[in-house]
């Protein structure tokens, strides 16, 4: 075999392994997945390094992408007039170019990305964005100050004197630190939040949105109803369907501004979910009766996976471990 017929051979298994890798990931985000999954697919790891590396390039295919969006024009100033057209064509350039290069994923990109291993392309375009376990400040004009969460994108725009938000995706901690000549608006999920003098925290996960009033009052309309919120009270809508307002700890809601969560008799796959939104990778919890034990517990954001050490020796997990940060307790 001549040194061109090597070549072809080595990127044909190269391919293959892709292949493989992105099939576990889908296995993975099937619902259905068990302890012999992980157990098989901790086997095909082990097989080689090719194959160890193979997972991690899939899993981990976000960061690249959140890599590429970060370097993207970023204005300086939020909230007066449009965007500028270098950062339109900059974004323009990045979704055309650099996502069309990720040829192994393209096809997942149009729907959502398994596991939320990375962005989707509405996520990306935003204005500003975090990357997982990351979170920022952003000032706005009159006195607003937006604390972003992890892995959340946000547009901001300017119609008349009304500042307009938009949270795409993720979470953000939202104060005046005045009470504003005109109110802001937030739109999330469908729906509208207002306010002029106010703290809030907004949630926004696809079609559903949870809204925190922490001080003030904040109003919200959704699907042709409209209510207003008073300090610790908390509702959230979807579908259509704007629930009751219910009151909350809000200090317990926005801990993650102080470095950690606070889960109070949390059952523990609401507190996995959670937790996955602050680490790189996945844990995957397979074992439905553990996933309904309660939580009671702090942790602490810059160390987040003391929670898998603490699901062991508290319950008893079994937790294998897989590359690209994939954790699977059992």
């Amino acid at each position: 075999m001549g040194e061109g017929d090597a070549a072809i051979a080595m990127d044909a298994q190269d391919e293959m392994l892709q292949r493989e890798a992105q099939e576990w990931l889908l296995r993975l985000t099937s619902g259905n997945v068990t302890v012999a999954d992980a157990e098989a697919l901790k086997r095909w790891c082990a097989r080689s390094k090719t194959h160890a590396q193979a997972f991690a390039e899939a899993s981990l295919l976000w960061e690249n992408l959140g890599t590429a969006a970060r370097r993207l024009p970023d204005p300086n100033v939020l909230g007066h007039g449009r965007r500028s057209h270098a950062a339109t064509m900059g974004r323009r350039a990045f979704l055309g170019g650099s996502m069309a290069a990720s040829v192994a994923m393209a096809g997942y990109l149009a729907m959502r990305p398994p596991l939320d291993l990375w962005p989707s392309v509405e996520e990306l375009a935003a204005d500003y964005r975090t990357r997982t376990g990351e979170q920022r400040r952003i000032s706005v004009a009159n006195g607003v100050v937006v604390d972003l969460n992890t892995g959340s994108s946000l547009n901001v725009r300017r119609e008349g004197n009304e500042e307009r938000l938009e949270l795409v995706s993720g979470e953000a901690a939202i104060a005046t630190t005045q009470q504003l000549p005109v109110r802001l608006t937030i739109e999330a999920a469908g729906g509208q939040i207002h306010a002029t003098e106010a703290q809030f925290n907004l949630r926004c996960n696809g079609s559903r949105a949870i809204v925190t009033c922490h001080r003030g009052s904040v109003g919200v309309d959704y699907s042709g109803r409209s209510l207003s919120l008073r300090e610790g009270e908390q509702i959230s809508y979807a579908n259509g369907t704007l629930d009751v307002a219910t009151s909350v700890d809000p200090a317990v809601v926005m801990a993650w501004r102080e470095g950690q969560l606070v889960f109070r008799q949390t059952p523990l796959s609401q507190v996995v979910e959670e937790v996955n939104r602050y680490r790189s990778g996945r844990i995957v919890l397979v074992n439905e009766e553990l996933g309904r034990r309660l939580v009671e517990a702090r942790v602490r954001l810059d160390r987040i996976d003391d929670l898998i050490g603490l699901v062991r020796e508290a319950y008893g997990a079994q937790v294998t471990s897989l590359p690209g940060g994939i954790v699977v307790l059992s």
